[in-house]
């Protein structure tokens, strides 16, 4: 854990639960204080002053501590709480704001107001004095800056505290007692955390810290502890982003973990669809997310020291069936139709009414005849995406013919929710709902086969029944499906997946395709979320030996790059967002080294 350091420019310098956090925002050069409050906000910045001017420091992050070093003197943070920042100095002085709303209630303290950030600042001198300086003649208001000045002895201590309407400053521990209780706070955290291998071990911290500053508070729209995706500019919660964090969590914070599903289930609507993202003052559903909850679940279930309470697991099991039942009634060929009087009639799908089949027959012919009419998939049994952003995969090349368009991913996951709904309702003593799950998983099956394996691989298709075949990764993820698969198929798919396989891990679009671009988003860099669907089918398929290439590969990315949102497939060079937490859940699953396991370096 002493190893663990970071630089503040790539990974912001946070804690446990709160919502603020000290970074430097792109294309700046200063640290700021920042928020999450309805996104990523650059509060003010926090200038280091020898002699009045502004100087450079040198910046080391520390879980528990961030230190600004200069020949003239050094500046310490920590976190009190989740809602004050504690700083102080020694032969530097510090300029807080630039040309913010400053005002003054008292001779040691300042309040800095800056409404895009939801929140004001109020600022306490503990030790040297603070001065407001105004920086346009006749605004003695606004706008200024707010100093903070050594004292005899030359030093000074400040608190920072977050709030809404009214300050009320709360007992000051001493900023010792602070760094001690944030260290312990985060040792905790990592111990809980899946154990690595030797060579893993200073990327675990990294990982574990990421995850563990990156969770804040309830407040507003999130109703419970939550991890956002960064806090960087990510700073909000996608829905199938958060199945990977839960996942990670499961074994040392089970009921983090568990909160990480349930803020899903928070705002799901009252059709079944989940959000596409939320903060704490917005939820939207303009895109939705590829349904790997289940999938997530059963994963999550796997690892968990016990299960969880019934209540819990009831609402978890409505909630995914819920979100089954919106895919299949709403985004189905002419599924949602409104009568002419004005209400609504529910669609039947054609995955509840078709007639059973046997899995492995719709494959034996593949050029078996086609089972869409003339005038495309209005007869199909697969649902579709609207937008890439709906499968996650926002600008894939499988979606460069348009859309709507039936992917075989996504059949493939509400396959395996209906399956993990089989499975857990049986568990809970409802036989014939568990059936009837069975039943439509298989009938779902049987539709993927028919209508989208080509007896080498699987492709797509637009609502005319064209087929669209890319060279994206995600025809190949159905290795998800495992032994329902035919083994034959199984080898077809493995072969596929490693098309994709450079030397960092899975390119997301193949490296030799005419449409591969290095920084393409979805169209070729590396992604967490791809890989660990790759890695559990191909687990699931029996194919450890590739699963385990995969995973050891994506490791050492990990180890050399971090923790970014995505990585060049070529270069392993760390791209966009560069402290993600689905990146360090996905390290933590696959760095955790298995029981009976040798080490080995990879």
């Amino acid at each position: 854990m002493d190893t663990c350091s970071f630089d503040v420019a790539r990974v912001p310098f946070s804690s446990h639960g709160s919502w603020m956090s000290l970074s430097v925002p792109r294309k700046e050069r200063r640290l700021f204080l920042r928020n999450c409050h309805g996104g990523a906000q650059d509060v003010f910045p926090l200038e280091p002053l020898l002699g009045g001017e502004p100087v450079a420091t040198e910046m080391t992050g520390r879980p528990w501590t961030l230190e600004l070093r200069h020949a003239g003197g050094r500046i310490e943070a920590c976190f009190e709480s989740t809602r004050t920042l504690r700083l102080r100095g020694e032969g530097l002085g510090l300029q807080l704001g630039d040309r913010h709303l400053v005002y003054s209630e008292a001779p040691d303290r300042a309040v800095i107001n800056h409404r895009p950030a939801l929140r004001r600042y109020g600022v306490e001198a503990l030790r040297g004095r603070i001065e407001i300086r105004t920086l346009v003649p006749d605004q003695p208001v606004f706008p200024c800056v707010a100093l903070v000045s050594p004292d005899d002895t030359g030093g000074w201590e400040l608190a920072i505290d977050e709030f809404q309407s009214t300050w009320v400053p709360p007992e000051r521990a001493p900023f010792d007692v602070c760094a001690t209780g944030a260290r312990e706070a985060f040792a905790d955290f990592l111990d809980a955390m899946p154990p690595a291998r030797p060579e893993d071990a200073e990327a675990r911290a990294l990982a574990a810290y990421v995850d563990w500053s990156c969770t804040v508070e309830p407040c507003g729209l999130i109703r419970r502890p939550t991890i956002l995706m960064s806090k960087n500019w990510m700073t909000n919660v996608w829905s199938w982003d958060q199945c990977f964090n839960a996942m990670a969590l499961a074994r040392g914070r089970p009921a983090l973990a568990l909160d990480q599903m349930l803020t899903l289930v928070d705002h799901q609507d009252e059709f079944g669809s989940y959000p596409d993202s939320i903060n704490d003052t917005i939820v939207h559903y303009h895109f939705s997310k590829p349904p790997v909850h289940g999938w997530a679940l059963r994963e999550l279930l796997a690892r968990m020291p016990e299960p969880p309470p019934r209540d819990t697991m009831e609402t978890l099991l409505r909630s995914l069936g819920r979100q089954a039942e919106w895919w299949l009634s709403f985004r189905m060929p002419n599924a949602g139709c409104r009568m002419p009087n004005g209400s609504s009639e529910r669609q039947t799908s054609s995955a509840e009414t078709a007639p059973t089949a046997d899995p492995a027959s719709a494959i034996r012919d593949p050029k078996s005849s086609s089972p869409h009419s003339a005038s495309g998939l209005r007869h199909s049994a697969l649902p579709y995406y609207l937008h890439g952003n709906d499968s996650g995969w926002d600008n894939s090349t499988m979606f460069g013919r348009g859309v709507p368009l039936v992917a075989p991913d996504l059949a493939a996951l509400l396959v395996v929710q209906m399956e993990v709904l089989a499975e857990l309702t049986a568990e809970l003593g409802r036989e014939g709902e568990a059936a009837e799950w069975a039943r439509r998983a298989d009938d779902l099956f049987a539709a993927l086969m028919r209508e989208l394996w080509r007896g080498d691989r699987f492709v797509a298709r637009l609502m005319d029944g064209t087929p669209v075949e890319s060279q994206s990764l995600i025809p190949w993820l159905p290795i998800l499906l495992g032994d329902r698969l035919p083994a034959d198929a199984r080898a077809c798919l493995r072969r596929g997946i490693e098309g994709h396989l450079t030397d960092w891990g899975l390119a997301t679009e193949r490296v030799d395709s005419p449409a591969y671009r290095s920084n393409g988003y979805w169209q070729g860099p590396i992604w967490a979320p791809s890989t660990y669907i790759a890695v559990a089918g191909l687990r699931r398929c029996g194919f450890d030996d590739l699963a385990d290439e995969i995973a050891a590969r994506f490791r050492r990315l990990c180890r050399t790059s971090g923790f970014a949102e995505n990585f060049d497939a070529l270069t392993g060079a760390p791209l966009c967002d560069p402290a993600y937490t689905w990146t360090a859940s996905v390290f933590l699953l696959l760095a955790e080294q298995r029981s009976g396991e040798r080490s080995r370096q990879a």
